[in-house]
C-alpha cells in the first residue's frame, strides 16, 4: 500500500532520522556539504547537501564514495588553524559508533591525493576505555589535541577525520573540512600516512574486533612515513588504493607524475642468409629467390623471400660465389616453400 498525505511525510522523515541516526559524522570544523554543521561557507556551485552525510564511504566489499566523500572543496575555509596550537574538533551527538575503534585526524596539502597524520585516538575512539560490551552510544564527542609546530602554510589544506569501527559491517568513514594553516612558510611536515582499511577489495581488511582491541593495530604501526610541503608537493605513498581512483599513479617528490621509462631494446643485427643455388636451363641462369635479410631482432616462425629484379637474369657459364643486391618488385613469398613454386613458375 503507498502512503500519502500526511502519513507519506510522517514517514519519510522517519526514514530520514534512521539514516542520520544509522552512523556517525564531523561537527567542528564544519564538513563539507553536512547539514549538521553551523558557520559553513556557501556550498560551491550545483552541490547539494548530504543528509547522510554520517554513513560510510565504503566497506571491505565495495567503495561507495571518493575520500572525503566529496572532491569539490568550499571556496573558503571553513575554519583557520596556527601551527602548534591546541585545536578541537568535535562530533554530532546522533551517532551510532559500533563499540568504538580506531580513529585517525590527518591534513592534505595536495587536495586530498595524500593524508599525514598529525592525532591519533586508536582502539577506544569514542568511548576512552575498553568496554564491557557492544555499545552504540558515545562517551566522548570531542578531542583536543596540538598540532605540530613544524607544519607548512597553506590556504588550501583539508583536514580529514578517519575512523574504523570495532563492530558491525567492516566499514571506513571519513569527513573533510577544508582549513587554512597559519605555519612556516616555506616548511615541510614529516609523519604516518593515513591508513585506509575496510574500503574496497584491495584495500586491507581489519575484522570485528570481538573484544580485542589490538586488531588492526599492525597496520597502523606499520604506515609508511610520507612529508608533506606547503606548495603541495608530498613523498609519494608506498601503497595507493585501489578503487575510486582506479590504477594507482606513482607521483614524484615534487607532486608531478612518474612515468617509468623502459629501457632501450638492443638492436640486433640480422646475420645473412646464404644465397640460394642457381638452376641452369637451356644454356641461361634463371636465379631462385633471393632472402631478402630479417626485418627484426626476434627470430620469426618463416622467412622472408624477396623477388629478384631483372638485373639478375644473366647468362653465366658457372654458379657465382655471391650475389648482387637484389631489389624487391613487391612480391614477397613467405616460406621457402613459395620461393620454390615461383622457380618452377619461371622455369614454365
Amino acid at each position: 500500500m503507498r502512503l500519502q498525505g500526511p502519513f507519506a511525510f510522517i514517514a519519510s522523515v522517519s526514514l530520514a532520522a534512521t539514516s542520520v541516526l544509522a552512523h556517525v559524522s564531523l561537527k567542528t570544523p564544519c564538513v563539507r556539504y553536512s547539514p549538521f554543521c553551523t558557520g559553513c561557507p556557501a556550498l560551491p556551485a550545483g552541490q547539494s547537501l548530504d543528509y547522510s552525510i554520517n554513513a560510510p564511504i565504503g566497506t571491505n566489499q565495495y567503495v561507495s564514495q571518493p575520500l572525503c566523500k566529496y572532491t569539490t572543496p568550499y571556496a573558503t575555509p571553513a575554519v583557520t588553524w596556527t601551527a602548534g596550537e591546541t585545536v578541537t574538533v568535535e562530533f554530532n551527538p546522533h551517532a551510532a559508533i559500533h563499540s568504538g575503534g580506531h580513529c585517525s585526524f590527518s591534513l592534505s596539502y595536495d587536495g586530498g591525493k595524500s593524508f599525514v597524520v598529525v592525532h591519533d585516538e586508536l582502539r577506544y575512539c569514542f568511548l576512552g576505555a575498553k568496554p564491557s560490551a557492544l555499545v552504540n552510544t558515545a562517551v566522548i564527542l570531542s578531542y583536543s589535541f596540538k598540532l605540530p609546530e613544524s607544519l607548512p602554510s597553506s590556504d588550501r589544506a583539508v583536514f580529514a577525520w578517519s575512523f574504523i569501527n570495532s563492530s558491525g559491517n567492516r566499514e571506513f568513514y571519513m569527513n573533510c573540512a577544508d582549513v587554512a594553516i597559519k605555519g612556516a612558510s616555506s616548511g615541510s611536515f614529516s609523519g604516518p600516512e593515513m591508513l585506509i582499511a575496510n574500503y574496497g577489495p584491495n584495500s586491507p581488511t581489519i575484522p570485528e574486533f570481538n573484544g580485542d582491541y589490538e586488531t588492526g593495530i599492525d597496520l597502523f604501526n606499520s604506515r609508511k612515513n610520507i612529508t608533506v610541503y606547503g606548495n603541495g608537493a608530498q613523498q609519494a605513498p608506498a601503497s595507493p588504493v585501489q578503487g575510486f581512483y582506479g590504477e594507482p599513479q606513482p607521483s614524484s617528490i615534487d607532486g608531478s607524475s612518474a612515468v617509468a621509462t623502459l629501457p632501450a631494446i638492443p638492436s640486433m643485427a640480422p646475420t645473412p642468409l646464404a644465397p640460394l643455388p642457381f638452376v641452369e636451363t637451356s644454356g641461361s641462369v634463371k636465379p631462385t629467390m633471393v632472402p631478402a635479410p630479417l626485418v627484426t631482432s626476434e627470430a620469426p616462425a618463416y622467412h622472408r623471400y624477396a623477388a629478384p629484379s631483372t638485373a639478375l637474369f644473366t647468362t653465366v657459364s658457372t654458379v657465382p660465389t655471391s650475389l648482387p643486391a637484389a631489389a624487391s618488385d613487391g612480391y614477397v613469398a613467405k616460406s621457402p616453400h613459395a620461393a620454390s613454386k615461383c622457380v618452377k613458375h619461371m622455369k614454365s
